[in-house]
């Protein structure tokens, strides 16, 4: 079983439901991400925001920068 890309928890103000779902469904929902879908996402941002093309029309792009990136946020 593959593991959705975003799950939702109801906030009920002083607690939290029991269940969680994978639609939004009341404005209270709290959204959690999964890390490698947000990378998958992230890194294809990055590379059409970085990348340029040689003389020659090789497409290059510096993920290093991406690495970096990656690094500050823990993942």
């Amino acid at each position: 079983m593959k593991a959705p890309e975003k799950i939702y928890i109801n906030d009920f103000g002083s607690e939290f439901s029991y269940d969680w779902h994978t639609e939004h469904c009341c404005e209270s929902d709290i959204e959690y991400i999964c890390s490698d879908a947000f990378l998958i996402k992230a890194r294809k941002w990055f590379e059409k925001q970085n990348e340029w093309h040689d003389i020659n029309g090789i497409k290059h792009c510096d993920m290093e920068s991406f690495e970096d990136f990656k690094n500050y946020m823990e993942l």
